[in-house]
């Protein structure tokens, strides 16, 4: 017992003598602003990338690193972090190591999917879809024994509660599959019961554990372990549906482990590598220290833990934590790999999973940070009642009513601790903003919360016109438009003319210019006048000539089809980092039995998504049951004799063109927002078609995607965003204001 003792007191000793000697060395402040908080971050993100462990970057040491880049790096995603896990996914091929039951093989799935999310991109899904479909398929039913042959093809130790259940709940939310939450809900709980203490609160490590005991008798809850649990459940929490039937059994259990967590937590701050016996051995622990301290600053930031009973272990926490970071983004203080309790560590040692889950927590704090320092702040509440991803979700307020000032209003996604770009829109053209919009994305079911607010400390977001409009006199008098995902343009009057002002073409049809970079290459392209091969930005090899091309618009009469000519005058309204908008007028075209049409075409695209949104309103001379709608070129003269998916009860129709050698294949689609019927012309084109009349606006959205961008590379991953899209049309987002 004495040498016991005197071990344990030379490693207090040799902390608190390094805690000592980091104070009069380190440049690390743990002050809580927003400049200390975000640049401690990257300053051991960074420290960390430039200094790997010699782990596979595909296993659960890095599943949970990546987890924290991806915290981080959705916070800002000017910054380079996001590309780091799209490096590594691109590299991999989006494929997560060989262990298809083993939970360390999918946790690399918490920031693939979440990058996934954050970029509509399907490709990412894929494999860890077909993992998982494999397990449900085929569960595994062996015994959690963790000595029993194959028991780690269940979750037979805490630490998989970490590395897997967080990724099911990421793939429901991507997917709508409910499938994977109740897998989720099973496992969970088994693991639950069979390894929970009800009386301490804490989790054994695995069954090894039940009997063994601290040399001072108390039970062994190892720190990290029990610090993978409490991290999982903020992130489990964080997108379950709020009305899931379990949602109440992980609560209960994140509570009770924070009451007991707090209890355990030393006068320093730390959290020592035996939870129940802080002599066995009095040493600190950061990457459980750091999951702990995510945790508990998640149940404040939700109202889930009361803050003044918990705010001062966070405080401590944090501290011990900024402490233990060197001057070049060190943190030390990290048990390496194992699976219990040891005494065989310093300040110099360090892991990725540590500076995951301290990346996680310093997220967390952030918003803390922001929250406290904008008490006037208003909570806006995204609630997507769909069971489906909405991937780019365009958000209304009124401006008005918000009663800020425009030059220093932010607006504030909580979720990802980021501030979001916004933009002020004069929807009546009088002259003043009555919207403010800004875009977002929403999994299935989720509940989400903004905050706006004015500030003169939190950093704008960027301003850059992502989304940008303009005629093109140079080129024939195109109007032309992109986003950060497409591109499009209909003809203008010049080039209607013979050559050599122009080409003779006639013709209202609308042209995809396809784009794999998410910048703006209008200006750029028309620069370079041959935009018709691929330079690494994209291409334009669509051919529209007389048709409908991608969404133009026909009239039908008597079912006979009717088109204008050009646009004949244009006006820009807007263009921002959110929304671009402008409006083209087409002179009146006779529609057969003296009936003739004319329009006012006002045409916008926002941030994020494939779909130009159409809002025409019509002149009609004369009197005739008119019908009218977007049409879609499926001609093989113009190689658009793609895979046709055909839903007019739900709206929307797509078309899938054959790849075309080093050119990719191209989407399109159109959707109605409401029931359609199907009709098509003497020339292929494919309509979908609903009732006209004057005195109500028509809408109607074209898009497109191009497989060379690499994210809807076939039919299925197309279909199924178009689909999605349709229904959030039929049934958008619940958005209140408090």
């Amino acid at each position: 017992m004495q040498t016991v003792s005197l071990r344990i007191t030379l490693f207090s000793a040799l902390f608190a003598l390094s805690a000592l000697m980091a104070q009069e060395t380190r440049k690390v402040s743990d002050a809580w602003t927003l400049d200390a908080i975000s640049g401690n971050a990257r300053l051991v993100a960074d420290w960390m990338t430039a200094n790997p462990k010699p782990h596979n970057k595909l296993d659960w040491t890095y599943g949970a690193f990546y987890a924290g880049i991806a915290a981080l790096g959705l916070s800002d995603p000017a910054l380079p972090y996001l590309g780091q896990i799209r490096e590594l996914g691109k590299a991999s091929g989006w494929t997560p190591l060989t262990r298809t039951y083993h939970a360390d093989d999918h946790c690399i799935g918490q920031s693939w999917l979440e990058l996934a999310a954050f970029e509509n991109n399907p490709v990412y899904v894929e494999r860890l879809r077909q993992t998982y479909d494999y397990i449900l398929a085929n569960p595994h039913k062996g015994p959690l024994d963790f000595t029993k042959k194959d028991n780690q093809k269940r979750w037979s130790w805490c630490d998989a509660l970490f590395m897997s259940p967080t990724v099911l709940v990421k793939m429901y939310g991507l997917t709508g599959d409910t499938r994977y939450l109740a897998f989720m809900d099973q496992e969970y709980k088994s693991t639950a019961d069979y390894l929970y203490s009800k009386e301490d609160h804490f989790f054994f490590r695995d069954s090894r554990y039940f009997d063994k005991q601290s040399k001072n008798g108390k039970h062994v809850y190892w720190c990290r372990g029990n610090g993978w649990v409490f991290g999982s459940l903020p992130i489990i929490l964080r997108d379950l549906p709020q009305d899931w039937p379990t949602r109440g059994f992980y609560l209960g259990l994140f509570k009770e482990m924070a009451a007991a967590l707090k209890q355990a937590q030393h006068a320093d701050g730390a959290w020592r590598p035996s939870l129940c016996d802080r002599e066995d051995p009095d040493m600190p622990e950061m990457s459980g220290t750091s999951f702990f301290t995510y945790g508990l600053l998640w149940g404040i930031n939700n109202g889930v833990l009361d803050r003044a009973e918990y705010l001062p272990c966070v405080q401590k926490a944090w501290a011990v934590i900024t402490r233990n970071i060197n001057a070049e983004g060190r943190l030390g203080w990290v048990q390496p790999i194992g699976d219990r309790p040891v005494a065989s560590y310093t300040a110099d040692d360090y892991e990725v999973y540590a500076v995951g889950a301290y990346l996680c927590a310093a997220m967390e704090l952030r918003k803390l940070v922001i929250a406290d320092a904008h008490a006037a702040r208003k909570t806006v509440e995204v609630v997507n009642p769909l069971g489906s991803y909405r991937a780019a979700e365009t958000v209304t307020l009124d401006w008005p009513k918000l009663g800020f000032k425009a030059d220093k209003v932010r607006v504030f996604d909580v979720r990802n601790s980021a501030v979001l770009p916004h933009q002020l829109i004069d929807a009546d053209g009088d002259g003043t903003p009555d919207e403010l919009i800004f875009k977002t994305y929403a999994l299935a079911r989720q509940s989400r919360a903004f905050w706006v607010f004015e500030s003169d400390t939190v950093p704008a977001a960027p301003t850059a016109a992502v989304c940008f409009s303009r005629h093109a006199p140079e080129r024939m008098d195109d109007y032309l438009w992109e986003n950060d995902r497409t591109a499009a343009r209909i003809y203008g009057p010049v080039i209607m003319k013979p050559a050599p002002a122009g080409q003779s073409l006639v013709s209202s049809g609308i042209d995809i210019w396809n784009k794999s970079v998410r910048y703006p290459i209008i200006d750029k392209w028309l620069k370079r006048k041959n935009y018709h091969a691929d330079e690494g930005e994209g291409m334009d090899n669509y051919k529209v000539g007389p048709g409908r091309g991608c969404g133009g618009l026909g009239v039908f009469n008597a079912g006979t089809c009717f088109v204008s000519q050009n646009w004949a005058t244009q006006k820009h309204l807007a263009s921002g980092p959110v929304r671009t908008v402008f409006e083209v007028t087409y002179a009146p075209w006779a529609c057969g039995n003296g009936v003739t049409v004319a329009e006012t075409r006002r045409m916008s695209l926002d941030a994020g998504s494939h779909f130009t949104r159409c809002e025409s309103r019509f002149t009609i001379t004369g009197s005739a049951p008119l019908t009218a709608g977007p049409g879609i070129d499926t001609s093989a003269a113009h190689l658009h004799n793609g895979l046709l998916a055909v839903h007019p009860e739900q709206g929307w129709m797509t078309n899938f063109e054959p790849e075309q050698p080093k050119m990719g294949a191209i989407a399109t689609a159109v959707v109605l927002p409401t029931k359609a019927t199907l009709m098509s012309d003497t020339t292929e084109n494919v309509y979908l078609l609903a009732a006209l009349t004057p005195d109500k606006p028509f809408v109607w959205y074209a898009g497109a995607a191009w497989s060379g961008a690499g994210d809807f590379v076939n039919a299925t991953y197309w279909n199924g965003y178009v689909a999605a899209f349709a229904a959030g049309l039929r049934t958008p987002l619940t958005v209140t204001v408090k």
